[in-house]
């Protein structure tokens, strides 16, 4: 396995220890693939290992090994696939959320029982909630020192085999409260509480032996020291979560397209069409070489966010970006290691058709390609709001074209100048509006002065506004008013090469 100058030499051994285990146990896993059994057996040994223990600090019983540790487990046992997402989602599942909002009687009750193998479950999703999660309706309500849960959730992994449920629950209707993200709150349910029950398992594609399904919560007491976080974090301690398992995954997805090469591209040597093997065949060798391009930039992906993690970044972002790349690539890498083993790839004599399969339901699990989408625009504008400032720009004395250039702020401000102003943005951006935050890098004047002259122009025909519930944001001049700003020559402008052709403009 690759290793990265960053790692330490503790990491750089556990992946070494890691990956050996893993192909000890790989026959088992393909035993447990074709009997439909859950691989007990193979997480118990998992367990026994102390692996789970990789992203637990040492003082709770773990390895001491971060966010990085975590991964590289991750990226070894999803060789493995099915066992590999319970890996990440269920027996490192609440990790996160405990290490960073658990109490210390939390973390010293529940970090060790993660790092000895238990199996636990990440409990979000319901049949009317699903990338929607603030829309939860599963409720909490406090009576005393117990919250009373009432509700279901579905798509959940290890149903009925988790002993540990990290669960979220609406426990406020305040519409204040809705608006903010305070009206969730995360819990730690225990297996075996009263009216905690498994209502249906579905049959996912990808995880034909790893059970999924429907949990159902009725009046299921849930104590007051069992809470994550203070009541209404839950959104807060659920984000938390994702962007740790939404790393996780992208280091799983490291795990699948390095099995799909190391089938592919010995079978292609093995395999002769044409009087030839088909490694020979261009076509196969560019879909190789693609595989080999998405495993680089996927491992690179996964393991700089891991690095930010235990930096203490703030990899919101990254780990969105992450899990965006690396699923999409492991899809498209499927399909190409499908296309090079021909009609082999697709039978479940090899894992290919396997990890397609659950390559597609990471498209979904952990938060939707698109949700993960939005994530990354909303939280990457915010913080690169600096880097994306529009360029000022102003037309050249002579040249008569925009260039980059600064321009002196005036002091004073009226409807002449503001129109003004806006013609000569019109020369520049002539498709764009320019902002009330362009608008006073031009000239000193509040913002109240500035609505009062905007709205007078807007009234005379000659600006037209943008506005939000925050107010104006956006300002043009009209055609009445770039014609009331300056006469028509003011905005003429012809390549050098034309003014010889007099007959060529009029």
């Amino acid at each position: 396995m690759e290793s990265y100058m960053w790692w330490t030499e503790e990491q750089k051994k556990f992946a070494e220890e890691v990956h050996a285990f893993v192909k000890e146990v790989m026959p088992r896993d393909a035993e447990t693939r074709w009997t439909r059994e859950f691989p007990w057996d193979i997480f118990q040994k998992i367990g026994e290992r102390g692996f789970t223990g990789a992203g637990i600090p040492k003082e709770y019983g773990g390895l001491g090994l971060g966010a990085t540790g975590a991964c590289i487990a991750a990226e070894a046992f999803c060789r493995m696939p099915g066992p590999g997402r319970v890996f990440v989602g269920n027996m490192l599942g609440g990790l996160r959320q405990l290490i960073e909002y658990g109490t210390e009687e939390q973390k010293k009750s529940m970090l060790p029982r993660i790092a000895k193998g238990e199996l636990g479950a990440i409990v979000i999703t319901e049949p009317f909630a699903g990338t929607d999660a603030a829309a939860i309706e599963t409720t909490a309500k406090r009576e005393g020192d117990v919250y009373i849960l009432n509700g279901k959730k579905r798509y959940i992994v290890s149903a009925g085999v988790a002993k540990r449920h990290m669960v979220y629950a609406r426990t406020s209707d305040n519409p204040e409260d809705i608006r903010n993200y305070r009206h969730l709150t995360a819990f730690i349910l225990e297996k075996g509480a009263p009216g905690f029950s498994v209502e249906k398992i579905n049959e996912i594609i990808g995880f034909e032996n790893i059970q999924n399904g429907v949990l159902n919560f009725d009046k299921v007491p849930v104590p007051v020291e069992n809470r994550v976080g203070q009541e209404g974090e839950g959104w807060r301690v659920m984000t938390a979560g994702l962007n740790f398992e939404r790393t996780l995954i992208s280091a799983s997805v490291v795990g699948w397209i390095g099995e799909l090469l190391r089938n592919a591209v010995p079978y292609a040597q093995r395999r002769v069409q044409f009087g030839r093997p088909t490694i020979d065949i261009p076509a196969n060798q560019f879909k190789i070489a693609d595989l080999i391009v998405k495993t680089k930039m996927a491992r690179l992906m996964t393991y700089y966010t891991a690095y930010l993690w235990d930096l203490g970044v703030d990899i919101t972002v990254e780990s969105n970006v992450a899990k965006v790349f690396n699923c999409e690539s492991a899809m498209q890498a499927s399909i190409d290691a499908i296309q090079v083993m021909g009609g082999d790839g697709v039978t479940p004599f090899y894992p290919i058709e396997e990890i397609m399969n659950v390559a597609k339901v990471e498209h979904i699990a952990g938060g939707t390609m698109e949700a993960c989408r939005l994530v990354i625009f909303r939280t990457a504008l915010r913080q690169m709001a600096e880097d994306l400032k529009m360029q000022r720009r102003v037309i050249h004395p002579t040249l008569g074209v925009p260039i980059p250039g600064k321009t002196e702020k005036m002091k004073e401000i009226d409807e002449e100048k503001l129109l003004a102003a806006l013609a000569e943005d019109y020369r520049v951006n002539p498709g764009l509006f320019i902002s009330r935050e362009d608008i006073r890098e031009l000239f000193d004047v509040d913002n109240a002065a500035l609505d009062e002259l905007l709205i007078s122009l807007e009234k005379k025909g000659f600006v037209k506004l943008y506005r939000t519930k925050k107010g104006i944001e956006l300002a043009k001049a009209t055609y009445e008013g770039l014609n009331r700003a300056h006469p028509p020559e003011y905005y003429r402008w012809f390549p050098s090469w034309i003014n010889n052709g007099k007959d060529r403009i009029f």
